[in-house]
C-alpha cells in the first residue's frame, strides 16, 4: 500500500473518524458496520492534516480548476481546511459553499443570478465559465452530490471536471450499478478519492497479521484481536452485498468465497413441516431424521407463529443434528430495516437457514441477506414459485425478468443456495442459466411436488448434481411417514 493511504487510515483510526465496531446509518438509509466521519476532524491539528491530505489528491489529479466547492454540510468545512493547505503549498484557491434553504433552487428561479448568488452562495462566488472541484466526505449512493449539481446549473454555466472525496465506500447503487461509475458516467465528472474500502481492509488484514494485539481505536476505546477480526468479516459480508463488482472480486481473492453449504450431501430430501401442532412436528421429526437421503427439515409459520420457534427447533435437535430451515412465507419483502430484526429472532431461535423471497425490491433483498449474513445465518434465496399466475407471463404481478433479478443479487453477492419451482423444469434452467452466468454453482431446493404435479427425478435433472426436493404433504400426511420418506429419497 501506497505509504500516503496507510498514514491516512492511521490518522483515521487515532482521531477515531474511522469507526469499524457497531452499526451506522448511512444516507443511503443503509446500515453498515463500518463509517467515516470525517465530522470528528474538530480540531486545528486534525483539521490542517485532513486538509493536506485532500490538497494532495487534487493536486495530483491533473485537473486544472478555479475554485473548491464544499458539498452541504460536511463538505464545507473540508474545502476551507483544503484552501488553507493548498495556499501552503504554493497554490492559493477560492473556495464556497451553498446554504440549505426551506425554498428549492427551483423556486427561487424567477430571481436574477446576482440575487441567487445572494441568497446561496458561502464565500467565493464563481464566475459563468470556470471550472470547479466540488468536495465532500463519501460517497455511497451519491444524492447529495447530484443535488450539488442540480443547485450550481441553476447559479450559473460551470465546468465541474472533479469531485474529490476522502473515501470511496465502493458501493451499488439501487440499480445494482457501480455508484461513482454511474456518477461519472451521467456527469461528466471524475471522482478522485484519497482512499477506497479494499484500502481499508487490507490495512486492518495487514494490521491484524502483524501485531496480534490490543487495537487502539480511539481515546478509551479499544478493540482487541476477537473483535477486530470481527468487524473485518462484517465488512466483508457488507461489501459482498452492497459492493461493487471490483470490491466484491477483492473479497473473493483475499478472504475466500463465501461459505454457505447448509447440507452435507449433494442431494436430498427436505420435509416441509407444516403441521399445525408441536406434537405432530416431534412426531415427524422422530419417525424420519435416521432416514438415509433426508436433509433437513423446513418450518414455516405454523409451527414458527404458532409456538415459540426457539422450541421448535430445540423440537428438532432432540432427534437430529440435521439443519433447520425457517421459511416464512415469503421472507424479505418487508422494509430494508426489518432485516435485522428478522436474523436476530432466527438468530436467537437457534435456525440454522432462512429463506427469503425478496419481493419487496433490491434494496429490501440486499439488508435481508447482509443482516441474515451478519448474525451468521445461511441463506437461501428464492424468486420464482410453484403456483399458476405468480410471474406476468402466467397471468400474474410479478414480472418474469424482476423475479430473475432476485436470483442475480443474490448471486452476486456470493449466495450459492437458491429455491426454485420443482414442477416447472423450463424455470429451473433459466434459472440455473441465469446463476451460473454470475460465477455461481448453484444449490438448488425445489418445492412442488405430489400434490403441486412436479416431479422430482425430473427436477433433479435440470437442477444438477446439487440439489434437494422439498416435499410436504407427501410425507406428513403419509400414514407412514417414514417408509414415504424413504419412498421419495429413492427418486432422488
Amino acid at each position: 500500500m501506497e505509504e500516503y493511504k496507510a498514514k491516512f487510515i492511521d490518522f483515521l483510526l487515532k482521531t477515531g473518524a474511522l469507526k469499524v465496531e457497531g452499526d451506522f446509518s448511512l444516507k443511503s438509509k443503509r446500515l453498515s458496520p463500518w463509517f467515516v466521519n470525517i465530522g470528528d476532524f474538530n480540531d486545528g491539528e486534525t483539521s490542517g492534516a485532513l486538509g493536506e491530505f485532500y490538497a494532495d489528491s487534487i493536486l495530483n489529479s491533473g485537473v486544472d480548476f478555479d475554485l473548491l466547492y464544499g458539498i452541504p454540510d460536511k463538505g464545507r468545512e473540508i474545502a476551507a481546511v483544503t484552501a488553507v493547505e493548498m495556499n501552503r503549498k504554493g497554490k492559493n484557491v477560492p473556495r464556497f459553499s451553498t446554504r440549505k434553504e426551506a425554498k428549492t433552487y427551483g423556486e427561487s428561479s424567477n430571481l436574477s443570478q446576482a440575487e441567487k448568488m445572494k441568497a446561496w452562495i458561502i464565500g467565493r462566488a464563481p464566475k459563468n465559465g470556470q471550472s470547479i472541484v466540488q468536495m465532500d466526505d463519501v460517497f455511497t449512493a451519491g444524492d447529495a452530490k447530484y443535488q450539488a449539481i442540480e443547485i450550481l446549473k441553476s447559479l450559473g454555466e460551470y465546468k465541474l471536471p472533479l469531485l474529490s472525496i476522502a473515501v470511496d465506500r465502493m458501493e451499488v447503487g439501487i440499480d445494482g450499478k457501480g455508484a461513482i461509475e454511474e456518477y461519472e458516467q451521467k456527469t461528466g465528472t471524475k471522482v478522485v478519492s484519497i482512499l477506497n474500502a479494499s484500502d481499508i481492509i487490507s490495512y486492518l488484514d495487514e494490521f491484524l497479521q502483524k501485531s496480534k494485539c490490543i487495537f487502539k481505536m480511539s481515546g478509551e476505546v479499544f478493540m482487541n484481536e476477537t473483535q477486530l477480526r470481527e468487524s473485518i468479516k462484517r465488512m466483508g459480508n457488507y461489501l459482498r452485498v452492497y459492493g461493487t463488482e471490483k470490491i466484491r472480486k477483492y473479497i473473493e481473492q483475499n478472504r475466500g468465497k463465501l461459505e454457505q453449504k447448509i447440507i452435507d450431501a449433494d442431494r436430498s430430501v427436505i420435509p416441509a413441516c407444516d403441521v399445525e401442532t408441536i406434537e405432530e412436528f416431534e412426531k415427524l421429526v422422530g419417525e424420519t431424521a435416521e432416514v438415509k437421503g433426508i436433509g433437513g427439515y423446513k418450518v414455516g409459520f405454523e409451527l414458527g407463529l404458532g409456538y415459540s420457534l426457539k422450541k421448535v427447533v430445540e423440537t428438532a435437535k432432540k432427534y437430529t443434528n440435521k439443519p433447520v430451515i425457517y421459511d416464512h412465507q415469503k421472507a424479505g419483502t418487508d422494509i430494508p430495516d426489518t432485516g435485522k430484526n428478522f436474523a436476530n429472532v432466527c438468530k436467537k431461535a437457534g435456525v440454522d437457514a432462512v429463506i427469503l423471497f425478496p419481493q419487496a425490491g433490491p434494496e429490501t433483498e440486499r439488508a435481508w441477506i447482509y443482516h441474515c449474513l451478519d448474525k451468521g445465518l445461511n441463506v437461501i434465496v428464492g424468486g420464482r414459485m410453484t403456483h399458476p399466475a405468480y410471474a406476468v407471463s402466467e397471468g400474474g404481478f410479478i414480472t418474469d425478468e424482476g423475479a430473475l433479478e432476485m436470483y442475480r443479487i443474490a448471486a452476486r453477492a456470493g449466495i450459492t443456495n437458491f429455491v426454485v419451482p420443482g414442477n416447472k423444469p423450463e424455470v429451473i434452467k433459466q434459472v440455473k442459466d441465469i446463476i451460473e452466468a454470475e460465477g455461481i454453482s448453484p444449490i438448488f431446493y425445489a418445492p412442488g411436488f405430489i400434490a403441486q404435479g412436479g416431479s422430482i427425478s425430473d427436477a433433479a435433472k435440470v437442477a444438477g448434481d446439487r440439489f434437494h426436493g422439498i416435499v410436504g404433504r407427501g410425507i406428513y400426511k403419509a400414514a407412514n411417514m417414514k417408509e414415504a420418506a424413504i419412498e421419495h429419497t429413492s427418486k432422488l
